[in-house]
């Protein structure tokens, strides 16, 4: 279960490592919901130290959002981009 790093404390991912994964979600011009989502595998993060743990939180203001699985061990970076792009029912509602 993914839970927004704000709300996961340095306990919980002491001595893990995670794989980060940016997400970037191509969004509807209209109604602002994904038309479709791009997946990539970025790095390794290891958090060691309350100072691995501490740049992590500094690090997750240059995202739109940062969800951790702790469960999978796996860190998702949000980025939002809009293409240009319209769903075909939202252009029918225009």
């Amino acid at each position: 279960m993914r839970r927004a790093l704000s709300t996961v404390d340095y306990e919980e991912m002491r001595g893990k490592t995670f794989t980060e994964i940016r997400v970037e979600e191509k969004l509807c011009e209209v109604c602002d919901k994904p038309l479709r989502t791009v997946e990539k595998t970025i790095k390794g993060i290891q958090i060691s130290d309350y100072n691995s743990y501490s740049n992590l939180l500094t690090r997750q203001r240059a995202h739109d959002r940062v969800e951790v699985d702790l469960e999978e061990n796996k860190i998702y970076v949000y980025h939002h981009d809009y293409p240009g792009e319209v769903h075909p029912g939202c252009i029918e509602k225009l």
